[in-house]
């Protein structure tokens, strides 16, 4: 540059003030420039789109974008007035000049990496994230924004100190140790973060499915969060267990992949009873219930020949797991009705005593 305004005919003074506006109105031309396609042509090109994600990111980078270009001139102009005045005001005012813009570059461009995934997150927050049927999408993401800014700045920092000839090796050491410190003493918050996640990505259960827990409790599933998981029971009491735990114990999903749910219905009657009318009448009372499902087809079993019954079942499904005790104690209640109807008798428990009279002790001498 200064060679071609050597061949100007002008003054040399005149020259270096030419060069100077030559630079500050490029500089000023260029980020208009780039303002202008950002958000003119790029952000209509973008509204024609289907995701409003790319408006977003053109909109949250184009003032970024635009100081980076004047930063870029700036650091042109320094540049240009340094091979014209270092004689006058020396190369050290010049060296700070250029670490000032070197760490403003650095956080410019650490700002406009953290603002573009911010609106990322954000944008899936509330587009994705929200249509899903867990909240653990909806905890973590602001989790996952905050962590990655501070990485971000972190690295930004270390990166101006490195620059300045600053030994950053004695502080990668204190942070390294401090990370471990913390991993230690929040190793059971980490397990159950990462468990949380574990169960947002393989999602053995959703929100409003049914469980069995390791320990027989049956309940419904309220809440999935970062650091634990919230059940409801019948009894309208919260259970809270953490994700760590709970990844390693083993649950019963009622509801999940198939809604349907079996009942079963035990009975015991009398050595008299006609066996195969009393398989007709449970299947025939399990047939008429409006809720039971005809696919897979109620059946009928022989348990077992008890001390004082002859002990039968009858299997069928409903459509839902909460139809099954509301079908099933109406189930039971037509049967009942329905063996009395027949005949068929529900036996009490019986126990057959045998009196064995003791021999009669024999006096001495007899």
């Amino acid at each position: 540059m200064i060679n071609l305004l050597e061949n100007i005919p002008v003054s040399p003074l005149l020259q270096k003030f030419i060069g100077v506006a030559a630079i500050i109105v490029g500089t000023i031309f260029v980020a208009f420039l780039v303002r202008y396609i950002i958000s003119g042509i790029g952000l209509r090109i973008a509204a024609r789109t289907k995701t409003e994600l790319d408006d977003k990111l053109l909109a949250a980078a184009n003032r970024l974008l635009f100081l980076l270009v004047l930063l870029f001139g700036l650091s042109v102009l320094l540049n240009y007035l340094e091979s014209i005045l270092v004689e006058t005001l020396g190369l050290k005012l010049f060296e700070v000049f250029d670490g000032v813009l070197y760490a403003l570059g650095v956080l410019l461009v650490a700002t406009t990496v953290v603002r573009v995934l911010s609106v990322t997150f954000r944008w899936y927050g509330s587009a994705v994230a929200a249509r899903t049927e867990t909240q653990l999408d909806d905890e973590f993401v602001p989790l996952l924004d905050r962590a990655v800014k501070v990485i971000i700045y972190v690295l930004a920092i270390l990166i101006i100190l490195d620059h300045f000839s600053v030994d950053i090796k004695g502080l990668i050491t204190v942070l390294g140790v401090g990370s471990l410190a913390i991993a230690l003493a929040a190793q059971e918050t980490i397990a159950n973060m990462i468990g949380g996640f574990v169960i947002m990505v393989d999602r053995p259960f959703r929100v409003g499915d049914w469980l069995r827990l390791s320990d027989g409790t049956t309940c419904r599933v309220h809440q999935i969060g970062v650091r634990s998981t919230k059940f409801l029971t019948f009894e309208n009491t919260l259970i809270i267990i953490p994700n760590a735990e709970l990844m390693k114990s083993t649950v019963h999903n009622i509801t999940y992949p198939y809604p349907e749910s079996r009942v079963r219905i035990d009975v015991g009657v009398s050595y008299e009873s006609d066996m195969t009318l009393v398989r007709q009448v449970m299947l025939d009372e399990a047939s008429k219930h409006p809720q039971v499902l005809s696919e897979p087809a109620p059946f009928f079993r022989f348990l077992e020949f008890a001390d004082s019954s002859l002990n039968v079942s009858m299997f069928c499904r409903v459509p839902d797991v909460l139809d099954q005790w509301l079908v099933g104690s109406e189930l039971r209640q037509q049967i009942l009705e329905r063996f009395r109807k027949e005949g068929i008798e529900i036996p009490f428990p019986q126990r057959v005593v045998t009196m064995i009279e003791p021999e009669k002790r024999r006096e001495p001498g007899q």
